[in-house]
């Protein structure tokens, strides 16, 4: 008898054992595939950033490139560019539609800032209500590639 509970123990282990790594391999699958999909999506939106021209933005709208000069902005911490990212992401949700920021570059001293904007008067209010400088502001004419040779 105590053979028979011995070997029912073992098999309840292995059973248990078997359970739990199941479960764990359906979770690791289900985040596995959670992540696959938000890499997609990135994807997706890397793509349809990457395909915004000045020559296809309706009439009213237009693209500029905007330098900001900000001693040392290659040092600051991510928490400081989530902070400044957030701030810009607020006025412009004041703002309204007609301006958006599609993204920016960080370097050492300066970030290069892409904008949709009805025009540079936007552009410009949108700086002062966020604190930033707004050094340079240029139109974007059209956008070369490695595909414009082709």
């Amino acid at each position: 008898m105590k053979t028979l509970k011995i070997i029912f123990l073992f098999l309840w282990v292995v059973t248990l054992t078997s359970c739990t790594n199941n479960t764990k391999d359906t979770h690791e699958a289900e985040l596995i595939a959670q992540l696959e999909v938000q890499v997609s999506q990135l994807e997706a939106e890397n793509l349809a950033l990457a395909q915004v021209k000045p020559e296809t933005l309706s009439p009213n709208m237009n693209m500029y490139v905007i330098e900001r000069e900000i001693p040392a902005l290659g040092d600051w911490p991510a928490e400081d560019l989530k902070g400044a990212s957030q701030t810009s992401c607020g006025v412009l949700k004041e703002m309204g539609s007609e301006i958006k920021w599609l993204h920016s570059y960080v370097t050492g001293d300066k970030m290069y800032c892409v904008y949709l904007a009805a025009n540079e008067e936007m552009v410009r209010e949108h700086a002062k209500k966020g604190g930033f400088p707004a050094n340079e502001i240029n139109s974007v004419g059209t956008i070369i590639s490695p595909e414009t040779a082709e």
